[in-house]
């Protein structure tokens, strides 16, 4: 069957679902409404890729650091213990004893490192003997984890320690979130197939057992409503079902997308759940702003974009992208957070952008993949701004230089260090699986895979293994973010005829944010040293032609240092500049300074300059200028020295990112940061 067959039947399926009306609308359109778009782009899955540049000591440092930093405290003699659960389960399934430790939901902590895991396994370690040493670590303690888990798996497999262990009846309590922890199980599942070619079948299996117990469970009547706390099972009943339809053959997998489209369906219909910080307060195609606790709606939206792709229906699909532009429009900060409430880790209102504001980890995470599904689904380029600006600042700055301690919150005013570990370490696992999956987010194909994207920018090689009816093996050689010159190396099997698309960022992503100076259009694009006049559209270039081994594109980016103003309806951020490079967010630190940064003021015009500081921080492209201090005596000069958000708050002291401009429009220097 292909593509275009296999995602009409798809589409048929799902259409004949039951469906609960919303105020006359119905959820799946009827039959010729289809929504006048392409096929869906399909990501590029690297089993095996070479990094280098910028993000291979990020990598590095999350497989030798921070990823066994995260097993040895969920093992029996860390903080979190979380493993212990799994023996417990397993005792009482065997008719023996046990005690649960933790929260209800902690094996979810599990399952997404060991998804992480199965990301930095697929990094070719090229001669690194620590990274080599590192990842064989992390292999031996997958494969002893796996039979621990698996151990934990009813029989017809449901799996979640806390009822287990204590004898719970299930699915009676939202607030324990059996659904959360299986989503993740569920991923684990699709990750570790990847991860190992389906060469090893045991997660994989039982993540199909699992959601086959779910659809026993769930669905019309006389199956069950259940209106579940944590929106995560949509999106990871979706990542299924597309595995399961590429072992199995085509269909196999529609069971999941029906049952995830059943629970979007159904999550407002019970009227004592209705409520905008779980996302089931109207229906789902009535929803028009992004509101409740971040991590859950950036998942419950990923799973609507999913279903708007599948189900080409243009009122999810319509739905989710009103929520889309009021979430970046609207709420989204110049670092790539969002969830700026501390009270229920939510949304806030419209423009409450104060800069003490929460920004989960998670909720970044969240962002990627919401993100990743708006680009599949559209092929716009503004979708990866949105997902790149949150890797490089949000999610990438959450650990420590030292690789062994963590931010839950992202604040961008604070002096608060990281921590090793937390009271719930919800994000402990999330953020090197987010971090890791960039291999997986570098590229995507059209239906036809007559199209290859090239979205983000890293120094890398692995092939691919069809574009335009044969293989290719692509090399980007970059120092992006530090430089915008990205060389592109093509080394197709047989010569073939594609259209390579490359992203032209756009530095800013929301309208909330102004930026000077305007760099559009200037960028040059070179092919074997030939300079080239290609379309722009949806924010990529268009190269459309026979592709022969050794063909070199080479694209150059501007890399100005950018000021950027925001929306006066942000009241924290009146009178006060930020300072963007490329993706990277900057901020100023009081210990590069001889005195607090909140007294700082950089006047408009002053000259600012980028600046290679190889020293500083394992090497960073810090910003420097100068501003000036009001003084008893007026203005006096003085240094300024910004640097890049992901590196902040690791030598203590005060860090923000909004610097004073204009003292008369800005709140008081020490109010709002």
């Amino acid at each position: 069957m292909n593509t275009t067959a296999k995602s009409i039947l798809v589409w048929l399926v799902i259409a004949l679902l039951p469906t609960v009306p919303a105020a006359g609308l119905p959820v799946v359109p009827a039959a010729g409404a289809e929504r006048s778009r392409g096929e869906p782009l399909e990501p590029v899955y690297f089993q095996k890729i070479k990094i280098d540049g910028f993000w291979k000591p990020h990598f590095k440092r999350l497989t030798e650091k921070w990823i066994p930093h995260c097993i040895k405290q969920m093992e029996p003699d860390g903080e979190g213990r979380e493993l212990l659960n799994f023996f417990h389960a397993a005792n009482k399934l065997k008719g023996g004893h046990g005690k649960f430790t933790g929260r209800p939901w902690s094996d979810a902590y599990i399952y997404n490192t060991i998804e992480a895991v199965c990301l930095a396994l697929a990094i070719d370690a090229a001669g690194d003997e620590d990274l080599a040493k590192a990842q064989e670590l992390l292999r031996t303690k997958m494969n002893e984890w796996i039979p621990i888990i698996l151990a934990a798996q009813c029989d017809d497999g449901y799996i979640h320690s806390f009822h287990v262990v204590n004898e719970y009846p299930r699915y009676r309590n939202v607030a324990w979130h059996e659904f959360y922890v299986q989503g993740y199980f569920l991923e684990m599942g699709v990750a570790h197939y990847r991860s190992t070619g389906g060469s090893d079948r045991r997660l994989y299996d039982a993540a199909v057992r699992c959601a086959d117990q779910l659809c026993a469970w769930f669905g019309p009547a006389p199956k069950r409503v259940w209106i579940h706390g944590h929106a995560g099972m949509g999106l990871a009943l979706c990542r299924l079902a597309r595995l399961v339809d590429e072992v199995e053959g085509p269909g196999q997998g529609d069971k999941y997308f029906r049952l995830a489209k059943f629970l979007l369906d159904t999550r407002h219909t019970v009227e004592e759940y209705r409520t905008p910080y779980g996302q089931s307060h109207r229906p789902v195609v009535e929803m028009t702003d992004a509101v409740g606790h971040a991590v859950r709606a950036t998942y419950f939206y990923t799973a609507m974009a999913d279903l708007a792709m599948l189900a080409r229906a243009d009122d999810y699909l319509t739905a989710v992208d009103r929520i889309w532009a009021n979430a970046i429009h609207r709420k989204h900060y110049i670092t790539g957070g969002v969830g700026a409430s501390h009270r229920g880790e939510a949304f806030s209102d419209d423009f409450d952008l104060h800069n003490d504001g929460y920004c989960e980890s998670c909720s970044g995470c969240g962002m990627t993949f919401w993100a990743d599904r708006m680009h599949r689904v559209h092929g716009n380029a503004r979708h990866i701004d949105v997902q790149e600006r949150t890797l490089y600042n949000n999610i990438l700055g959450s650990i420590e230089l030292s690789g062994e301690n963590f931010f839950y919150q992202n604040p961008l005013g604070s002096e608060k260090a990281r921590t090793a570990w937390h009271g719930c370490p919800c994000c402990v696992g999330n953020i090197p699986r987010a971090l890791l999956a960039l291999k997986d987010l570098m590229y995507a194909l059209d239906a036809d895979k007559e199209t290859l994207y090239v979205s983000h920018f890293v120094a890398s090689e692995g092939s691919i293994a069809e574009v335009g009816g044969t293989s290719l093996r692509i090399r980007q050689e970059t120092d992006y973010p530090w430089s915008g010159i990205v060389k592109i190396s093509l080394a197709p099997e047989k010569e073939a005829k594609f259209t390579l698309r490359i992203r032209i960022p756009d530095r800013t992503e929301s309208n909330l944010y102004t930026a000077t100076p305007k760099l559009d259009g200037k960028f040059t694009v070179r092919i074997n040293g030939t300079a080239e006049s290609p379309p722009l559209r949806n924010g990529y270039v268009s190269l459309d032609r026979v592709w022969r081994r050794g063909d070199v594109v080479e694209l150059t980016l501007p890399m100005d240092v950018h000021r950027v103003h925001c929306d006066d309806r942000v009241a924290a951020n009146r009178g006060r500049v930020a300072l963007i490079r490329g993706p990277i967010t900057y901020n100023v630190e009081n210990v590069d300074h001889d005195r607090d940064v909140r007294d700082l003021i950089l006047p408009p015009g002053a000259p600012l300059k980028a600046v290679w500081k190889p020293t500083l921080l394992g090497g960073v492209m810090a910003i420097e200028g100068q501003a000036v201090v009001q003084t008893d005596d007026g203005p006096q000069p003085t240094k300024l020295i910004a640097v890049p958000n992901h590196v902040r708050l690791n030598r203590g002291g005060w860090s923000q990112v909004w610097i004073t401009e204009d003292p008369k429009e800005a709140v008081t220097a020490r109010e709002g940061l």
